[in-house]
């Protein structure tokens, strides 16, 4: 078979979930559905290129992508399995779980793992229930609202999100926004030799680098987690950064909201 590259997801295609709600807020999550894996297979193999089994293996629902390969002859498989659905039909659930998982096998959607901590500050209100520990469990204030993907740029060959921005629904307002829009995937050499363009090339880089947290801020991040460095570290990975000391000063306020929400769920 040919080495095809499944296209990335585009803003439309991808859904937004809410995951958890806390006095503060909402976390969501991204995802697509069993639909969108569908045209995107027809899309890229065509519509009498593909399909779709299933069968259960000790006791768990697996499903396969066979996709035909026109060279040799033979059908190619992905395959993975599904949970049941905690809503509705169970089975049903499982079967578009596992269809989904496989697709993810195939290589639609990937850069939906890309680790990103969406915090929307929703308004939110007691359910009137308690959680084991006795706290109480929050809910969305109006129970009709939701967001939507404005905008994305993904870097396809990493298959990660590279820049993203999400809206509410009604309002159509941008309330998150993660990621550099408009990245170059790949820097230029710089040809000349010249030692005095070379240095102000070097000058101009660091004019333009971006601000970092300083140390006080550093000591207020650990402050609102409690202490714990872990979390601190956890949160700035969600939001692209293999070190605390690297988050930039403009995402410093968001990344505190996200450890505030991860102190309080």
């Amino acid at each position: 078979m040919k080495d095809i590259k499944i296209r990335a997801l585009k803003a439309e295609e991808i859904e937004c979930k809410v995951a958890q709600v806390s006095a503060k807020g909402v976390q969501l999550l991204l995802y697509k559905d069993a639909r969108c894996d569908k045209r995107i297979l027809d899309e890229t193999f065509g519509m009498m290129k593909w399909a779709d089994c299933y069968s259960e293996i000790k006791g768990n629902l697996y499903c396969s992508i066979m996709l035909y390969d026109e060279v040799t002859g033979m059908w190619i498989q992905k395959q993975d399995c599904g949970v049941e659905s905690a809503f509705g039909d169970k089975e049903k659930g499982e079967a578009s779980d596992a269809f989904k998982r496989a697709c993810f096998n195939v290589g639609i959607g990937r850069e939906l793992y890309t680790k990103i901590f969406i915090w929307i500050n929703a308004e939110t209100v007691p359910s009137g229930k308690k959680d084991k520990s006795g706290k109480d469990i929050y809910k969305l204030k109006d129970q009709f609202q939701s967001w939507f993907v404005n905008y994305i740029e993904t870097d396809n060959e990493k298959e990660k999100i590279t820049y993203i921005e999400i809206a509410d629904a009604k309002t159509k307002q941008v309330e998150f926004k993660w990621g550099t829009k408009g990245q170059v995937k790949t820097e230029k050499k710089p040809t000349t030799t010249n030692k005095t363009e070379e240095k102000t090339t070097t000058t101009k880089k660091t004019e333009e680098k971006p601000k970092v947290v300083v140390k006080e801020q550093l000591d207020e991040l650990l402050k609102e987690a409690n202490g714990r460095g872990d979390l601190v570290v956890k949160v700035a990975e969600d939001f692209g950064y293999d070190n605390p000391r690297k988050i930039k000063v403009e995402d410093f306020e968001k990344v505190k909201t996200a450890i505030q929400a991860e102190i309080l769920m």
